[in-house]
């Protein structure tokens, strides 16, 4: 769990208006998929489950309690016109003796800038990881192997550039089934 909580507060850090619990389960996992598809291990090397809206890391909810007690985080509620919206994870201080790699911090600055604001449009990101998340049923856990989270499930049939009006559209024909 040491490895969670240095990285939760890494992406934190980097992340000036704070994060929304959900949205740092996800970063979490896109980092992880993104670390395992370049040297076939993650970065925090614990589990995921596939929640509702979220692929959840299982140790996130101990490592979020254990790191607000010791006053490395903060939430704060945002409220809206209706209420209470949710809450908003702030960076406070670091951890001592961070345990992350160079690349382990290049490789979550490039999800973390990839979603600078909400975590959206997760599958024009990361179609394979999203995907690899997707499939797996509720409750289950998602699976990190070399057979399944680097190819794509959809097949994609052709792919052409078409040059209309000065503007340059991608279109891509999938294999209807």
């Amino acid at each position: 769990m040491e490895k969670l909580c240095h990285a939760i507060l890494w992406i934190l850090e980097k992340s000036p208006n704070g994060r929304a619990r959900l949205d740092l389960a996800k970063l979490l996992y896109y980092s992880d998929g993104v670390h395992f598809q370049k040297h076939a291990e993650m970065i925090t090397r614990g589990d995921y489950i596939h929640l509702e809206d979220s692929p959840y890391p299982v140790k996130l909810n101990e490592a979020l309690l254990f790191l607000k007690e010791k006053g490395h985080i903060d939430a704060i509620p945002k409220i809206e016109g209706n209420g209470i919206q949710g809450f908003t994870l702030r960076f406070l201080k670091p951890l001592e003796g961070l345990i992350l790699s160079r690349e382990d911090k290049r490789v979550m600055m490039k999800v973390v800038e990839a979603f600078r604001g909400r975590v959206v449009d997760e599958n024009r990101h990361y179609p394979n990881l999203y995907e690899n998340y997707v499939v797996t049923p509720l409750f289950d856990a998602i699976p990190f192997s070399v057979e399944r989270i680097n190819t794509k499930i959809h097949v994609l049939v052709q792919k052409s550039l078409l040059n209309l009006s000065g503007k340059m559209f991608r279109v891509l024909f999938e294999r209807s089934e």
